[in-house]
């Protein structure tokens, strides 16, 4: 019989592809996030051109590359991107109604991490067992 109810959510969230949600990152970060830098901190200017060239790089990643090692790069630099953002947000005591949004962001920046992670090392894995398996 198949999980249910929280179980199920984190079977859905363990074995999924993360593309979808590294996609809405790169959305959330390319677009959202730096609307949100210049209504509200001007003061923020570094952040706001990285978090630009970061969800672009992710989106490039993602939607044109679609290799590991580029995908790698780009969630990394994402929750780098993540951490400053909750960093900056809390320091200018911003970090409050809506804006707490940014925390869900940044954990879902980890959770493509992660997940990337388990990805690559089920490719690795699989690149031994195919050449273990040619060499027999």
């Amino acid at each position: 019989m198949k999980e249910k109810g929280l179980k199920r959510a984190i079977e859905i969230y363990k074995y999924s592809d993360s593309e979808p949600n590294e996609v809405f990152t790169a959305v959330l970060h390319s677009v959202v996030l730096p609307l949100a830098l210049y209504t509200e901190m001007l003061a923020s200017p570094l952040l706001l051109f990285g978090s630009i060239v970061c969800g672009l790089f992710q989106a490039w990643a993602v939607l044109w590359e679609g290799s590991l090692k580029y995908r790698d790069k780009a969630v990394k630099l994402a929750a780098l991107i993540s951490i400053a953002t909750v960093l900056n947000y809390f320091l200018e005591g911003m970090l409050i109604g809506s804006n707490v949004g940014w925390l869900l962001v940044m954990v879902w920046a980890f959770w493509n991490v992660y997940r990337i992670q388990q990805q690559r090392h089920i490719e690795e894995i699989r690149a031994k067992y195919e050449s273990y398996k040619e060499g027999t």
